[in-house]
This record gives C-alpha cells, structure tokens and sequence, in this order.
C-alpha cells in the first residue's frame, strides 16, 4: 500500500531519517521545512513521490499557505510525523520571554494547528506520531519553554487520541532523550558554560548521565516512528513512548 504521510522539520535529523525511510519504502511524503533548498536536495532522488512544502511554522500566514498548498495537491492523508520543534533555552530573566514564546509556538501551539488543519483529509485507521522529549517528564535549568512544550505535547496527544478514536486513527508521542541531531549540538553548546565545560567535555558529561552511556542515532528513532505507522500497531493510542537509552529507568 502506497501511503501520503507529512513529516514537519524535515530537513535535518529526526524528521529527516523519518521522512527518508517512508521514503524508501515507496510512500509519498510531503516535506515541511524551513530550508528550501535542502528540502530540494532531499527531495530530488525520489521524485514526484515528494513534496516540498517551504514554511516557517511559527508564523501563521506561512503555516496556512503551506497546508493549502498540501490540500490542493492531495485529496487525503494516511499520516503525521509532527517533529519541527527547538530546544533553546529560555531564562527566566531574558527581556520580554521572547524565547519561551517562541518555544511554545513552534513545539506545541503549531502542532495543534496542523492538525486542525489537516484533520478534514486525514483517512480513517491513519496515524498521527508527535516527537515530544523526556524533558516534557523532568526539568532542566532555563528550559522552561522546551519542558512546558514538550510536556503539553504528550497531553495534547493524549487528548487528540480519544477525539479520533472513533475513525480509528492512532495518536501517539515519541518521546527521546539524546540524539546525535545538529539540535542537541547546539543545545549542549549553549549549556556547556554554564557548566563551566567546553562543548565536548559538555557532551561526554551527559552521555555519562545515560544508562546506555551514548547518544541514539536519528534512524533509531526514526525506526520506532515508523513501527506506529505499521498495522501491527493499531491498538497503540494516547501513548508517551520513552525512547531513550535508558535515561528514565
């Protein structure tokens, strides 16, 4: 069976892994990014089995122009990969929030209003994946937005599950610890001195903190996506699925 998925910030990492395998396995996929010109480069090796859809999510115009654009071009869609999202810190004392805003707009407000959007092609017995973190079961120093996010994220599909239980559409979040992504480099870059470490001595730390002692790779959460979009997991809905390497054993 040939399926039309959309997978949000698939331009690097997660997304990316995710947006490749469907790919592979013959899918159609659209892809929502920022980055047009990786979008392209993405893209151009399958055909038109992809779709490019440029767009910043945290602007509502944007956000609209690219689903119509979607709604246009299909008529319905087997499935979600919700994984756009940003992990910078968000100081109490940082002027006027900006950051915390932010945060919360990209990684929960515009995952609501992409599926609300979607909701009317979505099919019957379709999946909906969200990629939420283990950050949204515990706290960090100055990461209030991406905590509160990414907690309000499994809410969110808790909730979302039981509204489309009826069409027999499963809704699940994923949730990592680390993942060797550009994201996390950037957000250990900016909270190693804090700790008073360089970004490197910074990463050796926190892999020390994991029970697997290592950071997992985009594909394997790429994997774990994908088994939800599998007919062996229709029975699995309104699920926080932790994925990662042992950090919350």
């Amino acid at each position: 069976m040939v399926r039309k998925i959309l997978v949000t910030g698939a331009t690097s990492g997660i997304g990316r892994a995710c947006a490749e395998h469907f790919l592979k396995r013959g899918d159609h996929v659209a892809l929502l990014g920022r980055r047009e010109s990786l979008l392209s480069a993405i893209a151009a090796p399958f055909g038109e089995r992809a779709l490019c859809l440029p767009c910043d999510l945290t602007d509502r115009g944007s956000t609209d122009r690219a689903l119509a654009v979607l709604k246009e071009r299909w008529s319905s869609l087997f499935g979600l990969v919700l994984n756009a999202g940003d992990s910078t810190l968000s100081p109490l004392d940082e002027p006027r929030g900006h950051s915390f805003d932010r945060l919360i707009e990209l990684n929960l407000v515009s995952v609501m209003r992409t599926v609300r959007g979607l909701l009317p092609i979505l099919e019957e017995d379709g999946r909906v994946v969200a990629i939420g973190s283990v950050l949204g079961r515990f706290g960090i120093p100055a990461g209030h937005g991406y905590c509160a996010s990414k907690a309000g994220l499994a809410g969110f599909c808790r909730a979302l599950a039981l509204d489309l239980a009826p069409r027999r559409i499963t809704v699940n979040c994923v949730q990592p610890g680390w993942v060797e992504t550009d994201l996390a480099k950037s957000a250990i870059a900016s909270q190693a001195p804090t700790m008073g470490m360089d970004p490197g001595t910074a990463t050796s730390f926190f892999k020390g903190l994991v029970p697997l002692r290592r950071f997992l790779e985009p594909s394997e959460i790429a994997a774990t996506v994908t088994w939800l979009f599998e007919p062996g997991a229709a029975g699995i809905t309104g699920q926080a699925l932790n994925q990662c390497a042992g950090a919350l054993a």
